[in-house]
């Protein structure tokens, strides 16, 4: 008989409320010490973060491709940090492929550990009173399927996972797991599962959560109907929020980007990206963050100046195997090579049958509100300027919310359309 491994995978991140004018000697340079946190920066692997965005950013850009003129969003940190515990339980080739294709390669598997450990502190014990994050992950094991304690204790003492022991033919299960997701995300994503497979050995689920305010909110009497150019000649009419102040922006070949902070200690920011007027250009802007994801970490200049954003609210969903195959994670899906001895007694062989992601973000005048999960589940078988610009943000833009301190690319999307509630394949 063919038993399932389902490993759930979340993220959730919710901002409310909170530009004021900024300079070198601002308040985010002088990042305070986390509070409660066991860790400092200097504990902190950089390698990890990297990793994480640089897997983020291509999946993104591969959905990118085979979606053309859709809305995505989802969470580089959730995928990668619940693809990582994975591949920790995989060996051979498996986790070869896992590894390379996550940017771990020539870690140890203590050392994957230990950098999410420190990672997920940290972003869990801001700097910042207006902005709270909260990450947290639980295993469900069905309650006859034998799991290595070594893998648990990995889950619990480096992904701080809780660990559950259920049976997967009682439709308790279920209601409880999507509670947990509810809870997890802030009610924004109620029902990740539509059903428990009786046979399926383990499920993970891991959730990000983030509340954080704009350092300064626009003004709703000053949002307004205005034009939102979807295609060439194509538009629609759409809610336009609109602010001035000083910022960090930047003007370059084909596109302008501007970061707008959280926070009165700016420690998290959304990273705009406008490409010019040509979808074209958009999609050269996707394979460029694709390629390298420091576009949207690195820093810009600040200048004084006006943006006009449209709000937004979307859910999205996707599967994933065929952009995870792409990307390299092949013989984690093939149901005789997949190898993941790690976690479980073989044979029989676990393997990776299917992988899905969904999210929902809402920007409004106060803030952000979003939420993301993946589902995967296994068988066996220079001088500041003084010139202000004007940033309209009047056409499909990559939106990115990232945690300032550590460089950790919590979400990442493309807005084709911010009308569009739903977009998935």
């Amino acid at each position: 008989m063919r038993k399932k491994i389902g490993l759930i995978m979340l993220a959730a991140i919710v901002a409310s409320s909170g530009c004021t004018r900024t300079n070198g000697d601002s308040e985010r340079s002088k990042l305070q010490e986390r509070t409660n946190s066991a860790y400092t920066m200097d504990d902190l692997d950089p390698r990890i973060v990297q990793s994480a965005n640089r897997f983020g950013v291509e999946l993104f850009g591969e959905l990118y491709r085979t979606k053309p003129k859709k809305n995505i969003f989802l969470s580089p940190l959730s995928i990668a940090e619940a693809l990582s515990l994975v591949s920790v339980g995989a060996s051979g080739e498996t986790a070869a492929e896992m590894e390379k294709a996550l940017g771990l390669q020539g870690l140890k598997k203590e050392e994957i550990g230990r950098g999410y450990r420190v990672l997920v502190d940290l972003l869990s014990h801001p700097i910042d009173d207006g902005v709270e994050t909260h990450i947290a992950n639980s295993l469900w094991l069905r309650d006859d399927q034998p799991v290595y304690d070594e893998f648990l204790r990995i889950g619990r003492n480096d992904f701080n996972a809780e660990t559950n022991r259920s049976d997967f033919k009682d439709t308790k299960t279920l209601k409880q797991m999507n509670k947990w997701v509810e809870e997890a995300t802030n009610g924004k994503i109620k029902r990740m599962l539509e059903r428990v497979e009786p046979d399926a050995a383990l499920y993970l689920l891991n959730a990000v959560y983030f509340n954080g305010a704009w350092k300064e909110p626009f003004r709703a009497q000053n949002t307004a109907k205005a034009k939102f150019f979807v295609a060439d000649g194509e538009y629609v009419e759409t809610d336009m929020m609109t602010k001035g102040g000083y910022y960090e922006y930047t003007e370059k070949e084909g596109y302008e980007a501007i970061k707008l902070p959280y926070g009165k200690n700016e420690s998290a920011y959304m990273a705009i990206v406008l490409p010019d007027q040509s979808i074209g250009t958009l999609d050269r802007l996707v394979s460029q963050i694709g390629s390298d994801p420091s576009l949207l970490t690195e820093a810009f200049e600040e200048r004084p100046g006006r943006i006009e954003l449209p709000k937004v609210k979307l859910d999205f969903s996707a599967t994933l195997n065929d952009a995870l195959n792409v990307l390299g994670i092949r013989e984690a899906f093939d149901s005789v090579k997949g190898d993941f001895t790690g976690i479980s007694p073989a044979p029989p062989n676990l393997y990776i049958s299917k992988a899905e992601h969904k999210s929902a973000i809402e920007i409004n005048e106060q803030g952000t509100e979003a939420a993301a999960a993946t589902a995967i589940e296994m068988e066996v078988g220079g001088a500041q300027p003084q010139n202000p610009f004007l940033m309209s943000v009047n056409r499909p833009f990559v939106a990115a919310i990232v945690d300032r301190e550590t460089g950790c690319i919590l979400f990442a999307g493309v807005i084709f359309n911010p009308n569009e509630k739903k977009s998935s394949e």
